[in-house]
This record gives C-alpha cells, structure tokens and sequence, in this order.
C-alpha cells in the first residue's frame, strides 16, 4: 500500500470512528487510540481494515459497543 492511499485509509477510520486518532508507524504496522480514555485505548494492525477490526474489539471489550 503506498502512502498516499494508507493515509485516505487512516482518514477513512478516523471518519467511520469518531474519537479515534489513527496514524502510520514504524514496520509498516498502523495504529489508533482514544484519547482522554482511561486506562489508555491504543490499537495496532499490518493493514487500515485490521485497525477498524482492531477498533470495533478494543470497543466491545469497554462495553462501548
């Protein structure tokens, strides 16, 4: 995935997930968090559609689904 089309990805979370920040790391990996969430909300994905999954688990577990 080049980098232009992985940021619109990571755009396209923060869009579908309101009050996530999502942004590309290092390894090619990508991640999300929550911020003012407490203890902290931080997921990581290979890919921009594992982070939405990643999100949407990170979220049931809080009972925020």
């Amino acid at each position: 995935m080049e980098d232009n089309e992985r940021e619109r990805a990571l755009r396209g979370v923060e869009a579908d997930y309101p009050g996530w920040c999502a942004w590309p790391g290092v390894l090619s990996l990508v991640y999300a968090r929550r911020p003012r969430s407490s203890p902290p909300m931080v997921v990581r994905s290979p890919t921009p559609e594992g982070l939405r999954q990643a999100i949407e688990n990170a979220e049931r577990e809080r009972g925020l689904r």
